[in-house]
């Protein structure tokens, strides 16, 4: 099942299950920004990755001395979520903790998203509830994948990604598929130039530090494209599959980062994790625009 928002300017599409956003229309121009999801190069449209961001070593984790497994970016994107909530521009999906959830993760936890279409521009919520009575842990993140190139008459390397403010990022390389925070690289890094060799040694994560950032995937006119705001996002994932071609490129904004190289295992000493007391609510989101 699916439920489709719109405003005079654009529609909006989100899956229930896994509360995956799959199409993003500019009503002018009937143009889709949102990558199909052709299962021959990477089977997803924008998966909310909880309670984990990318991968555990070996999938493995301790919480008290109890052992539990869990695949690369969590379990959320491949479960159902319910409709709460819903009007013309906007809908709430949300997922409990349940038998299921808790052999691969201890924690009881509420996750919402939510989904609200303003003109050409959806804000994409994040509310995580801690309903008990201990503190839980967790990583979040999205991973909305973007249609390259977005016109007939581009090319997939007739874009780029620019980040605003201009300034000094660290770089987190990844050895394998964890993060090699020993290793930072520290560059003034404002445009990135798409094509399918950037992505050879998988993501480029960035420190965004939780400062306010605006990135903007768009051809070299600047005719179309996306711009994703965030104002308090840890890093952010530029990716798109390689040696594939895939016609794509992810800017993912986490609140979470895969293992380190040097991780214990122990899921409360996880790096970049987040830390909620009993009864709060964390939130997060960021905003997608098109143009």
């Amino acid at each position: 099942m699916a439920i489709t928002i719109q405003s005079q300017e654009a529609s909006a599409t989100i899956n229930e299950h896994g509360a995956e956003l799959v199409s993003f229309i500019d009503k002018k121009t009937g143009q889709e920004y949102m990558w199909s999801a052709d299962s021959k190069y990477w089977g997803r449209h924008a998966p909310v990755l909880f309670p984990i961001v990318g991968r555990l070593k070996d999938d493995t984790y301790f919480v008290d001395g109890q052992e539990y497994h869990m695949s690369q970016h969590g379990f959320a994107r491949d479960m159902d979520f319910e409709i709460v909530n819903s009007k013309e521009n906007y809908v709430v999906l949300e997922l409990h903790s349940s038998k299921e959830t808790k052999k691969m993760y201890p924690y009881d936890f509420i996750l919402r998203l939510i989904f609200e279409l303003n003109g050409e521009s959806l804000r994409v919520s994040y509310e995580v509830e801690n309903p008990s009575e201990e503190e839980i842990w967790f990583g979040i993140g999205g991973h909305p994948a973007f249609k390259v190139p977005m016109n007939s008459d581009k090319f997939y390397d007739d874009y780029t990604v620019k980040l605003t403010p201009k300034a000094n990022r660290n770089i987190i390389p990844l050895k394998g598929s964890y993060a090699d925070i020993n290793h930072l690289k520290e560059e003034r890094t404002s445009e990135l130039a798409v094509s399918h060799d950037l992505f050879k040694d998988d993501a480029i994560i960035l420190d965004l530090g939780e400062e306010p950032t605006t990135v903007e995937l768009t051809d070299n006119n600047s005719d179309h494209g996306v711009v994703l705001a965030v104002s308090d996002a840890k890093y952010l994932g530029v990716w798109s599959c390689y040696p594939k071609e895939g016609q794509f490129v992810c800017l993912e904004p986490w609140w979470g980062l895969a293992d380190t190289t040097d991780s214990d295992l122990d899921f409360k000493h996880k790096f970049a994790s987040n830390q909620l007391a009993p009864h709060e609510i964390f939130k997060a989101n960021y905003e997608i625009s098109i143009f």
